[in-house]
């Protein structure tokens, strides 16, 4: 039997007091959004219930060229629908599949993080298709999914341009189109920690969003969510006690507590890596070290010689922005100040930082946001 088969038939985790319980997937998937409901029949024909042998298929059989990146748990691949593939029109999708092991930066991932794959598929279903989450534009949404004994993945509606990761040192990807990203993915995290109770994310970073072929921004991994309406997670801590690579916050690894300015930091490490066109870990590592010099780390000791607002200090803040933003359109230096500023704070210690909701207030004073409001399909 392989590991997934197996893992179908292990404890039911959502039983926190961790008695066993032997109970079949297919059992979870029925009961999804506690009202008793069978996924395939309730939900009609959306979403979708694919094969292995489909997603092959919108995939090329998962040619090496249609891999977009892994995030923490997962492979995600472009693919395409072909024009009247089971009475379907042609359509670029994006396909995810949980992956066995879980190889990141030499780390190597075994058996046991199969099991709790098994949930966060689960719940990554129920809170995609959740009525008052499955229309928020900035959530990948839904268009089918697989499980089987062997394979757990979703397809979604989404034609994907790249990930905020791979993105970020692209010319191509100018000061308003960053711009863009940054007030939508606040909004996003501002409404998620808005719900009763909260969501938090937990493992938000630039590999886990996906920039559409209009420069929207899409959360597309979910597998450390927790709160709102699938409850409490704590599955796979042991194994990813810190979040995503790269993006642990100094405070939860003194005190072992998730908040919402967890997911503060971590907003503002993505910052950070939008402004300076550098990857969280592109910097590489310190003389006679082998340890990622993470860049929120280098942008601290930077930002931590500022005594004064004097030219000279206001030049050393200055120099968190690509020098490469200043000619091109949009771009306003002190626009550029603030969110340099904006993104340090997010990244201070926890009783300093700002709530996801004060991080969009002070988003909207920026030129660009009340100069090209339309450009950046801002609301109100």
């Amino acid at each position: 039997m392989s590991p997934i088969a197996v893992a179908i038939l292990i404890m039911d985790t959502g039983n926190e007091d961790g008695r066993q319980r032997n109970v079949p997937f297919v059992a979870r998937l029925m009961s999804i959004h506690g009202h008793g409901m069978d996924l395939d029949m309730e939900l009609g024909d959306y979403p979708k219930q694919f094969t292995y042998e489909d997603l092959q298929l919108l995939t090329d059989n998962f040619d090496v060229r249609n891999v977009i990146g892994r995030t923490q748990f997962c492979k995600v691949y472009r693919g395409k629908i072909p024009q009247g593939w089971n009475e379907m029109q042609e359509q670029d999708v994006t396909v995810k599949i949980w992956a066995d092991t879980v190889k990141m930066k030499g780390e190597l991932i075994l058996k046991p993080a199969v099991a709790h794959n098994v949930f966060r598929f689960f719940d990554e279903i129920t809170f995609l298709t959740y009525p008052s989450i499955s229309g928020h534009p900035n959530l990948a949404k839904l268009m089918g999914y697989l499980h089987d004994e062997d394979h757990f993945g979703v397809v979604y509606d989404l034609k994907s341009l790249d990930t905020v990761c791979n993105f970020i040192a692209e010319g191509t990807f100018t000061w308003m189109g960053r711009m863009k990203v940054i007030f939508q993915l606040a909004r996003l995290l501002e409404s998620l920690h808005g719900q009763t109770p909260q969501y938090l994310v937990r493992n938000f970073s630039a590999a886990h969003i996906m920039v559409d072929q209009d420069l929207n921004p899409v959360l597309f991994e979910f597998g450390m969510l927790t709160g709102g309406m699938i409850g409490t997670k704590d599955r796979g801590l042991p194994l990813y006690p810190f979040g995503a690579y790269g993006y642990t916050d100094p405070v939860l690894r003194m005190l072992g507590v998730w908040t919402d300015r967890t997911d503060v930091f971590t907003f503002g490490v993505v910052l950070l890596e939008l402004l300076c066109k550098c990857a969280v870990d592109g910097i590489g590592c310190r003389e006679n070290s082998t340890v990622p010099n993470f860049l929120y780390g280098v942008a601290q000791e930077i930002y931590d010689t500022v005594k004064s607002r004097c030219f000279y200090e206001k030049s050393r803040i200055l120099s968190l922005v690509h020098r490469s933003f200043r000619t091109q359109a949009g771009y306003d230096t002190d626009d550029g100040l603030k969110l340099a500023k904006l993104a340090m704070k997010c990244v201070q210690m926890d009783d300093e930082r700002p709530s996801m909701g004060e991080v969009v207030e002070h988003l909207k004073t920026l030129h660009a946001v009340h100069n090209y409001a339309e450009l950046l399909l801002l609301g109100p």
